[in-house]
């Protein structure tokens, strides 16, 4: 449309220029009739010639379909016989189909992170589902993340957001403060298709048709709307996402020879999306946008397993493992990349291709330069899909943290994969705790045959590569410790409040705080907290003995009891479950302290017992804050000095620790903070070996100088801060080195330098920037007889600082 409408306005100028006799003899107009034939096919070549240019010219439209919980065997370009896919296959055939197509992420949420923003969500701690508060501003995809839509918006795009969102849930979340002109969805991991609760921008309303549907009729409009513009659409359907509600009969009539109901109607859910694919891809060629489009299809992770236990209804064959594991089946996914006027049809690709590309390739089509604040881990996928350059040799990395058996109860374990060349080293979840295993993709995309015995070194090489990229990562912002039931609201049901178990008020009800927190909770894990004061009068319960229950959500059903609480300590509390009040726990209360209980919120199992903290103060518990630390910016051989600040001066019981960690706090060194008043200081030690240093700021009035690990250090904490990363200054560990070369040969100088990513280098010669001399090696062009003593140096730096080498000295002979 863009292109008939620019030649358009071309034709009228044509014709003023073009020779036409004001007068007409019967003679000239019949020769003007041969020249006009004559030209015609040459005008018409000039004229599909002009348009294909001016098509080039013109910045691409941007579509990303994404699928949820789609499986790699479910697609018929994929290997699947029963489950008619003509439309999602058409972008294979008409574009390119990605064997190795791969998502940053095993699960729905973390996923969505890595894709929107184009780089690895670990770097900025995203690593969970969002759920469970969507009163929490800092909930969801960190403020200080560019996503695709703000890199695009300045290049003159409209941008919409269609589907699942998934990425937070408070008001600054919602993708209309995130740099989408329009959304339609809904925000939350999960939805009905029937009537589902959805929100047009920031105004919710009642979606009465198919859910699937209606995200395809509104992605049509969308492009309807503004096909005379560049556009970016993000059509994140919730198919084939759980519930598996029964699809509209128009689509199970479509696969009614399936037998097996489940998967029929797994399958009808599939056909569903396939037909929206098919209604975006005519819509884009009715306006005669499809050649000038760039479009991806891919999903956000494997078939979840509960769905190939549910009836067999899907399944991510010939790949081992599902959604929530680093397997192929969590991980591997379909993928497709049409873009008929740049990439050739039916092609195959075959090397690795990473959701963490769409950005990166979708901003060079635009012709948008990525921020060089931040480091992005794609690639501009074009020159390799058309053929036009060699596939780079790519390692991708996949890390599912979690701290644990050293953690609160119900921490998970961490999983990761590696995966360079065709060689992958991984961790899955039911062998999480033995050694990785290694396979070779290139003849074993099912991982069933472990190499790591016979293939040592291999395993050393890639865990090396690991660790290295781990280094850059931080511990995640929340987490989501392996729910079975809510226990909100937490409640002390006991004779200062007549036993009620619906008491809202503090601090009889506690108070749950949410990750990640203003001022930081134990780990960055959500917990409840409170203090009561005890005092004879004008507290809030007075001295002696006092018994009460633990109630959660509000129901008898719910409840711990029947010990005695033990104070600056852990006590372990049974569970109860019953229609009246169960066994109390006894504490004794003395006159003139603050008692504060704190509880992490690990969701126990029903039967669990809960693992209860008290604390006792002479004073209302201190709050604490970073101050800065010095150096500003470290290297690794500099000592960090951090300074500390309380709210008020501490209680004698109160101790201030400064807790640091190189393992993402599965364990910790506890510095205890010396200083008085509101103003203390403690110091983490140089890291000549380069490990990278997280820390927080803690109280406790427990001596927590022997323990290590977090379940002991978070189960115990009064107060926290939130974790911060010392940023390294670059620093150079192996400097350029003189060099002599014969006429007309070239010399290489390298240098080997460390700090925080990423790291950029800029050469000079005789003190002069060389163009584009950017990396951390150089060769001079052939060398002459001027060129003898010339002194060659490099700058490396970062967002932290910068450092120039020693000079190196070139001689000729």
């Amino acid at each position: 449309m863009r292109i008939i409408q620019r030649c358009l306005q071309l034709a009228p100028a044509q014709q003023k220029e073009g020779v036409m006799p004001s007068r007409s003899t019967p003679g000239s107009f019949h020769k003007l009739r041969i020249i006009s034939k004559a030209l015609l096919p040459l005008l018409l070549i000039v004229w599909a010639f002009a348009s294909s240019a001016l098509a080039q010219s013109l910045p691409p439209n941007i579509v990303v379909i994404l699928a949820d919980d789609l499986g790699y065997d479910n697609v018929g370009s994929y290997g699947c016989l029963d489950i008619p896919t003509p439309n999602i296959d058409s972008l294979a055939n008409n574009g390119v189909r990605c064997t190795n197509g791969y998502v940053t992420h095993p699960v729905c949420s973390a996923s969505r992170a890595g894709l929107i923003t184009g780089r690895y969500q670990e770097r900025f701690g995203y690593e969970y589902q969002v759920q469970g508060d969507d009163t929490n501003p800092r909930l969801g995809l960190p403020m200080s993340e560019m996503l695709l839509p703000q890199l695009l918006k300045p290049a003159g795009y409209v941008c919409g957001a269609i589907g699942k969102w998934h990425l937070g849930e408070a008001l600054n979340m919602h993708p209309i403060e995130r740099g989408f002109d329009e959304f339609f969805g809904f925000l939350a991991g999960v939805s009905h298709y029937y009537n589902a609760e959805v929100l047009r921008d920031e105004t919710p309303l009642i979606e009465t048709q198919y859910l699937t549907d209606a995200f395809t009729r509104e992605g049509v409009d969308f492009i309807n709307r503004h096909a005379a513009e560049p556009f970016f659409l993000y059509l994140a359907y919730n198919a084939v996402h759980s519930p598996y509600e029964k699809p509209p009969q128009i689509y199970l009539d479509r696969v009614s020879y399936i037998t097996n109901q489940g998967r029929q109607r797994y399958a009808a859910m599939v056909v569903a999306m396939d037909d929206g694919v098919g209604q975006v891809l005519a819509t884009l060629e009715a306006n005669n946008l499809l050649e000038n489009t760039l479009v991806f299809f891919l999903s956000d992770n494997g078939a979840p397993i509960e769905a190939s236990t549910d009836g067999d209804i899907s399944n991510n064959a010939p790949l081992r493992g599902y959604k929530a594991n680093v397997l192929e089946g969590g991980i591997r996914v379909p993928f497709a990349v049409q873009w008929t006027g740049r990439l050739p049809a039916q092609t195959v690709y075959n090397d690795p291709i990473s959701s963490l590309d769409i950005v990166a390739t979708a901003a060079a089509a635009a012709g948008v330069s990525l921020p060089a604040d931040r480091v992005y881990d794609g690639l501009n996928m074009i020159p390799y899909l058309a053929g036009e350059q060699v596939s780079p040799k790519r390692t991708l990395f996949w890390r599912w943290f979690g701290l644990g058996h050293y953690g609160p109860p119900g921490s998970l374990d961490t999983i990761w994969a590696v995966r360079s060349g065709r060689l992958k080293l991984v961790t899955e979840r039911k062998t999480s705790r033995r050694p990785p295993a290694l396979y070779d993709l290139s003849n074993d995309i099912a991982e069933a045959t472990d190499l790591a015995a016979t293939h040592p070194k291999d395993v050393d090489s890639l865990t090396g590569l690991y660790d290295q990229w781990s280094t850059e990562l931080i511990s995640p912002l929340w987490w989501q410790l392996d729910p079975d039931f809510d226990i909100r609201p937490l409640v002390l049901a006991g004779d200062w409040n007549g036993f009620n178990i619906n008491d809202p008020t503090p601090p009889w009800q506690l108070t749950w705080i949410s990750a990640p927190a203003l001022n930081g909770t134990p780990d960055s894990v959500e917990w409840y907290e409170n203090t009561v004061h005890v005092a004879a009068t004008g507290g809030d319960t007075t001295p002696g003995m006092h018994s009460f229950v633990v109630v959660g959500a509000n129901s008898y059903s719910n409840q711990w009891g029947g010990v005695t609480i033990n104070i600056d300590a852990t006590t372990s509390i049974p569970f109860f479950s019953g229609s009246g009040l169960g066994p109390t726990n006894n504490i004794f209360l003395e006159d003139g302290f603050y008692y504060s209980f704190r509880v992490i919120d690990q969701t126990p199992k029903i039967g669990d017992s809960l693992p209860v903290a008290v604390m006792k103060t002479s004073a209302p518990p201190v709050s604490l804050s970073q101050n800065g630390q010095t150096p500003p910016n470290p290297t690794f051989d500099d000592p960090v000095v951090v300074s500390i600040l309380t709210s008020q001066p501490k209680s004698v019981e109160e101790r201030i620790y400064l807790r640091w960690s190189t393992d993402f706090f599965i364990t910790s060194q506890l510095v205890e903070a010396a200083g008085s008043q509101t103003n203390y200081s403690a110091t983490i030690p140089a890291q000549p070996d380069g490990a990278a240093v997280q820390y927080s700021i803690l109280t406790s009035t427990v001596d927590l100088s022997p323990y290590s690990t977090s379940g002991i250090i978070d189960a115990l904490t009064l107060a926290a801060t939130p974790i911060f990363k010392i940023l390294r200054a670059p620093s150079i560990t192996t400097q350029p080195v003189n060099k002599t070369v014969a006429v007309g040969r070239t010399a290489t100088f390298r240098v080997i330098a460390r700090g925080n990513a990423p790291l950029s280098y800029q050469w000079r010669k005789n003190g002069v920037d060389i163009a584009g001399a950017t990396s951390a090696s150089y060769t001079t062009p052939p060398a002459t007889s001027g060129d003898n003593g010339s002194l060659f140096s490099v700058v490396v730096s970062n967002s932290v600082g910068s450092v120039t080498s020693n000079d190196a000295r070139l001689g000729v002979r």
